[in-house]
C-alpha cells in the first residue's frame, strides 16, 4: 500500500507542477493560435490528472489515518480541503473545455454530468465552509468562496436561454472559458501554497494569507481580461 501512496504522490506533484507552469502560457500567448491550443491542452490534461489524484489522496486522509502523518484535526481538514480543491479544479477545467467544444451552441451545455458535477461541487464547498466556520479556520472559509463565485455563474450560463443583442453575436462562451480556466488555476495555486506550507512550514499550514495571493491575482486577472474580451462581437 505504501508504494501506491508514494506513486500517487509522485504523479500528483509532477502533474501539478506541469499545470502550474503551463497555466500562464495560454493566457499570455495569442488566443486561438496553435501554441495557445497546445499549451492549453497540456494545462487542462495535467490539471485534471492532478485533481483526480488529489481526490484519491484525500480519501486516504479521511479514511486511512495510518497512511497519513499529523494530528487528527489537521489530517481531516487537509483531507476535506484536498478533496474540494481537486474537485474544483477538475470541474472547472472540464467546463472550460466544454465551452471550447460547444462555443455558441447553447443547447449542448445542459447535460446531466455537468450539472451533477457543479451540484456536487456546490455541496462540497458548503461543507468545507461549515467546517471552516465551526473550527474557525479562515483558510477553509476562504477557499470555499472560490466555488461560491464560480458555480452560480457557470450554472446561470448553462441554464438560461441565450438572448442575442441586436445586430451582435454573443460570445459569453469565451468569457466562461477563460474564467473557468483561471478559476482552476486559482485552485491549483491555492493547493500548492497551502499543502506546500503544511509539508515544509507546518506552523503556516492554515495561514490565510497564503491562499489569498492566488485568489487576489486570479480574480484581478479575470477582471482585466473581462474588459479586454467583450461578451459581444
Amino acid at each position: 500500500m505504501e508504494w501506491l501512496v508514494s506513486g500517487l504522490i509522485f504523479l500528483h506533484v509532477t502533474s501539478g507542477a506541469v499545470a502550474l507552469v503551463t497555466f500562464w502560457l495560454p493566457l499570455l500567448l495569442p488566443k486561438g493560435k496553435q501554441a495557445h491550443r497546445v499549451t492549453g491542452r497540456v494545462f487542462a490534461i495535467s490539471m485534471i490528472v492532478c485533481g483526480v489524484i488529489a481526490m484519491v489522496l484525500a480519501s486516504f486522509h479521511l479514511t486511512s489515518p495510518q497512511w497519513v502523518e499529523g494530528a487528527a484535526d489537521t489530517r481531516l481538514q487537509l483531507g476535506w480541503m484536498m478533496l474540494y480543491l481537486g474537485l474544483l479544479a477538475t470541474v472547472l477545467v472540464l467546463f472550460g473545455l466544454k465551452t471550447v467544444r460547444n462555443k455558441g451552441r447553447h443547447h449542448l451545455y445542459k447535460t446531466t454530468w455537468i450539472l451533477f458535477l457543479h451540484g456536487a461541487l456546490a455541496l462540497l464547498a458548503a461543507w468545507v465552509f461549515w467546517l471552516g466556520w465551526s473550527q474557525r479556520e479562515l483558510l477553509l472559509i476562504g477557499v470555499a468562496f472560490i466555488a461560491f463565485l464560480m458555480v452560480p455563474g457557470n450554472l446561470r450560463f448553462i441554464l438560461r436561454k441565450p438572448v442575442a443583442a441586436p445586430g451582435k453575436l454573443r460570445r459569453e462562451w469565451l468569457y466562461q472559458h477563460f474564467t473557468s480556466m483561471i478559476g482552476a488555476g486559482i485552485a491549483g495555486y491555492s493547493a500548492f501554497l497551502s499543502f506546500g506550507a503544511a509539508m515544509y512550514m507546518p506552523t503556516h499550514a492554515f495561514n490565510p494569507y497564503l491562499w489569498t495571493i492566488p485568489t487576489i491575482l486570479g480574480v484581478s486577472f479575470m477582471m482585466w481580461l473581462s474588459k479586454r474580451q467583450p461578451r459581444y462581437d
